[in-house]
């Protein structure tokens, strides 16, 4: 798991048939942008992420609805399952902390704050100096710490 911090995605449906989304859990979609001739800025890509909340940590997702665009901090892991014979690799984020983000070009205003404030665990040793280590399973296979996605 990885620490994140997400300055802006947008709150996505939570599946193809119910746009509501549990009190645990959200999908969220960041957007990157390029700069076009026209001098405007161009989506060229998204991440789709799954935020999650623990029970105990008293924040809940049902405030944030479609389109609401969200600042997150948390840790990231990639999550892998099979579905007939193919290999889908999931982002999960477990967020400490969940904030309605302000809009590109609205200024400076801070954010409000619509989810309970991370909780002070203490950081492993070394984890701010420390580089990024491969992920080793139990059979003593290495995995890069980021696994991209198939398209």
């Amino acid at each position: 798991m990885a620490k994140i911090e997400i300055e802006s995605a947008f709150v996505e449906p939570w599946n193809k048939g119910a746009e509501e989304h549990p009190s645990w859990g959200m999908k969220t979609a960041e957007p990157h942008s390029k700069k076009n001739e026209n001098g405007g800025y161009d989506t060229i890509s998204r991440t789709f992420r799954t935020v999650k909340v623990s029970r105990a940590s008293g924040i809940d997702l049902t405030e944030f609805r479609k389109g609401d665009r969200v600042h997150v901090w948390g840790t990231e892991a990639t999550d892998v399952r099979e579905h007939e014979g193919k290999k889908y690799y999931d982002l999960i984020v477990w967020a400490d902390r969940i904030e309605v983000a302000a809009g590109k070009g609205q200024g400076q205003q801070a954010p409000t704050e619509q989810a309970a404030p991370a909780q002070n665990f203490p950081a492993p040793a070394g984890w701010d100096s420390a580089p990024a280590a491969p992920v080793t399973s139990s059979q003593g296979f290495d995995f890069p710490a980021e696994t991209p996605t198939p398209f």
